[in-house]
């Protein structure tokens, strides 16, 4: 890729079909295997050489060194050795004391780097330390200059943003793109608190964009940092947030192994962006369905999602609780603000008040810091409350007078705060029949359930199934580096044919497994395996299950008149629903 085509790629998207991927390479190992992988660009940045030594990135922000002197050493030492034609980006301290910023412009221009961006980015700075350097001139304006001069050389410049009033700035002053820093780099283990973090990045990018629509003017953006560590996050990141790209440091080198870097480049290259003008009738958002169960679904969705009422969604394990919640979510006026999820049965009813309402530095012992709570993260947008029924006396009461009041008080706080959060929940329960049998309030469930969405079970919708298959490998092809195509008749019918007690989930599990397992790009649905996993022992063990699951559902759920349905006593209703167990 030449300096032309990289300028017209950050001012010419319209033919995007691929995210555009940089990598922050920190050695000539990791620019060597990023390029061979199908990486857009290569940035340098001082911050490479400490990730390489070990050290975090915040490091390049020390004094030990000339930033700019860094930088040149590891583009001459580790990566224009190695970049071939893939174009390179400089990161520029505007502010460097030892020679004007034009001749060391000059000199990046003699080495072939074809974009300059601002780094180390006076952004990171804060405090005493920042107010002594906005004294000395070292500002956000140094660093629009140093890209004004930057332009003027020929270079392609990226301003490095790390707030909403960066961004607007340096797109009013003209840069050709921008790199949107959405927080730090960093693993997290539990699934819930990844999504959260991840939520709360995709707010800020939003917030970002927001401001830089203002200044009249729409640069190429790439998103760097935040909790974006695996291809998936950024599947995410790309279906609520308007850009073009991603760039990657820790990514990329957190573990320097040539066919590590291979193979997350090739995941993060292999996602095709779709056009969002497109018109799939049956998909909504991340719900698929062209089944008449599912319309309804969707025409529902629509018209409860503007307003701002509470909602409870009810459906089997696996029917996509948590799809319809983020749906409603993306069709709401808070959509711009976090969706905070909280898994009810994980909080240990010791721990309900510091989850659901944080706490403050030394509130109890270990209390190092400040924790803001789930009804904080969520503030001006919306919590969505999986497994509710799951929530124990206790924990009910707790999450009433929140409802009721609408301001929280912290562990170790004496001032309410005001919160505005819109709820929705979420059960595999019958939260009537919970409310009947004393297990659940029913002043809670009123206020939870203004309005109440039933997610059809797959196997009353076995026509959307095709859709789903088709759906799952096309995920499976991209995850795996897999060429998936289809299955065979023989065992679409299987898959059609069977009782789906875990849903969709267990359907993409059922896929995932023979997807793995077969050579075959058309997926045969071999019998054996395929007995193993849930049909003919299921038929057997599920036969009186299935039976008063169906019962339950044609008389609403009322267990009564599903036992008479059946010619059973209520009790003997009970041990057909647990011999599933």
């Amino acid at each position: 890729m030449a300096v032309f085509s990289l300028k017209n790629l950050v001012r010419d998207t319209s033919k995007i079909s691929s995210p555009i991927i940089s990598v922050v390479a920190g050695n000539g190992q990791i620019t060597k295997s990023a390029v061979a992988s199908g990486a857009d660009m290569i940035i340098a940045l001082n911050a490479g050489l400490y990730r390489n030594m070990g050290f975090g990135s915040l490091a390049a922000f020390m004094p030990y060194g000339n930033a700019n002197d860094q930088t040149e050493q590891l583009l001459r030492q580790h990566i224009l050795i190695h970049t071939k034609n893939t174009p390179v980006v400089a990161g520029v301290f505007a502010a460097d004391s030892t020679q004007p910023i034009r001749n060391r412009l000059d000199r990046l221009k003699e080495l072939g780097v074809e974009g300059i961006t601002n780094w180390p980015a006076v952004g990171f700075i804060d405090g005493n330390f920042r107010s002594h350097l906005d004294a000395e001139g070292i500002d956000i304006y140094s660093e629009v200059e140093m890209l004004k001069q930057a332009k003027e050389f020929g270079f392609v410049t990226f301003g490095f943003a790390l707030s909403a009033e960066e961004a607007f700035i340096f797109a009013k002053n003209g840069v050709d793109a921008l790199i949107l820093n959405v927080g730090l780099t960093f693993e997290i283990q539990d699934t819930i608190e990844k999504r959260n973090q991840l939520q709360l990045s995709i707010t800020k990018a939003k917030e970002m964009l927001s401001r830089v629509h203002e200044s009249g003017r729409e640069p190429f953006s790439l998103i760097y940092g935040g909790s974006i560590t695996e291809p998936e996050d950024f599947v995410e990141f790309f279906k609520q947030v308007p850009i073009k790209g991603y760039a990657g440091g820790s990514v990329f080198e957190r573990f320097p192994v040539v066919e590590t870097v291979n193979t997350r480049v090739r995941s993060f290259k292999s996602i095709f962006l779709e056009d969002h003008g497109t018109n799939h009738p049956e998909k909504f958002g991340t719900l698929i369905g062209s089944s008449p169960k599912m319309k309804n679904l969707f025409k529902l969705i629509q018209k409860i999602a503007p307003y701002d009422v509470n909602v409870c969604i009810g459906g089997e394990s696996g029917t996509g609780k948590e799809l319809v919640a983020t749906q409603i979510h993306m069709l709401s006026s808070r959509k711009n603000n976090p969706f905070i999820t909280v898994n009810c049965a994980a909080i240990p009813d010791t721990l309900v008040e510091s989850e659901f309402f944080g706490y403050e530095k030394g509130a109890f012992t270990g209390a190092t810091y400040r924790k803001l709570g789930k009804f904080e993260l969520a503030n001006k947008g919306t919590l969505f409350l999986d497994e509710i029924a799951d929530l124990s006396p206790h924990a009910q009461a707790a999450l009433l007078r929140v409802i009721q009041q609408g301001e929280i008080v912290t562990l170790g706080g004496q001032k309410p705060i005001p919160v505005d959060v819109r709820i929705l929940c979420a059960s595999n329960q019958n939260l009537e029949e919970l409310v009947k049998e004393d297990k659940f309030r029913l002043d809670l469930y009123f206020r939870l359930s203004a309005i109440t969405i039933s997610i059809p079970p797959l196997r009353e919708r076995i026509g959307d199934i095709p859709l789903l298959v088709a759906n799952i490998l096309n995920k499976l092809s991209i995850k795996f580096d897999k060429k998936l195509l289809g299955t065979t008749k023989d065992f679409m019918d299987q898959l059609k044919s069977n009782y789906w007690p875990g849903n969709v989930r267990e359907l993409e599990q059922v896929v995932t497994r023979h997807s793995l397992i077969e050579d075959s790009p058309i997926l045969q649905g071999d019998s054996t395996l395929f007995g193993e996993m849930t049909f003919p022992q299921q038929v057997v063990t599920l036969d009186k299950y299935q039976k008063a699951q169906k019962a339950l559902i044609e008389a609403g759920y009322n267990k009564s008149k599903a036992a008479l349905a059946l010619g059973i006593s209520r009790k003997t209703l009970y041990q057909w629903l647990e011999s599933n167990n």
